[in-house]
């Protein structure tokens, strides 16, 4: 009996470790705590090729991150008319997932990220991929970070650009799109609130008229009791999944049962 109570205890740890696992889902406004320092490149000149940045540099104080940027990372590349959807601008969609344990992004494909201007998006300069407005940007951090914001446009078309978040070593976190027109700011984060986001890829999914510009990075935290992966006004952390209680249900159960034929023995 105690090793089948054993087994019980272990099948529900492992599960509601399962269903603890932290992903990336889009967060609202209200649950996005910035810390000190916002990107806005204007720190450096017009026409920098793949910029780093040091959190000293754009006023970043505590957990915020080194960035780096480029087109995308080691073990992915531009796609072809033949793997990309139709019509989709061709240097700004990335095919393949990255490789080689940890996240690295990859400066030596003839692509990458400058700092230009983009009428549409804002007076500031801005970082834009190559071609310009129509190539990817990636992003990579020193230190895994629980939330990002920033903005990106200008956006002709609903869900023509997606935001992709990886782990360190390279692992899909999750992804959301575009749900605005115009300039929309981004926000993305764990559902836990833990730092687990390495690095950002912004890529075409669709056709893109306009193609788009990023600005106004910032890192931040998660607010408790805020709302991830849920919309502005919605209310906060949901209830525990049913699943969760009925395991925990479960394990109760059988520590009673237990209990009573050790009792009777």
């Amino acid at each position: 009996m105690k090793l089948a109570l054993k087994t019980l205890f272990v099948t529900f740890v492992a599960a509601g470790t399962v269903a603890s696992q932290a992903a990336v889902v889009p967060i609202d406004s209200a649950s996005f705590v910035a810390n000190a320092g916002q990107i806005t490149f204007s720190e450096l000149g017009l026409g920098t090729l793949n910029p780093t940045y040091t959190a000293a540099q754009y006023g970043g104080t505590g957990t915020a991150p080194s960035v780096s940027f480029g087109s995308f990372f080691l073990g992915q590349r531009l796609g072809t008319a033949a793997t990309c959807p139709t019509g989709v601008q061709l240097g700004g969609c990335v095919v393949g997932v990255p490789t080689g344990g940890s996240l690295a992004l990859d400066i030596d494909n003839g692509a990458g990220a400058v700092i230009a201007t983009d009428t549409n998006h804002t007076a500031s300069p801005v970082l834009s991929g190559t071609p310009s407005l129509n190539g990817a940007i990636a992003m990579l951090f020193s230190t895994d970070q629980a939330a990002i914001s920033f903005d990106g446009g200008f956006f002709n078309a609903i869900g023509t650009t997606r935001v992709t978040a990886y782990g360190r070593d390279g692992s899909l976190l999750g992804a959301i799109t575009n749900t605005a027109t115009g300039i929309q700011n981004l926000l993305l984060g764990t559902d836990d609130g833990t730092s687990l986001i390495a690095g950002l890829l912004i890529s075409l999914v669709l056709p893109e008229d306009a193609g788009f510009t990023i600005d106004n990075i910032r890192f931040g935290t998660l607010a408790t009791g805020g709302n991830p992966g849920g919309n502005p006004g919605d209310p906060p952390n949901p209830a525990p999944e049913p699943a969760t209680l009925a395991l925990v249900g479960l394990a109760l159960l059988g520590i009673g049962a237990a209990r009573r034929r050790k009792s009777k023995a």
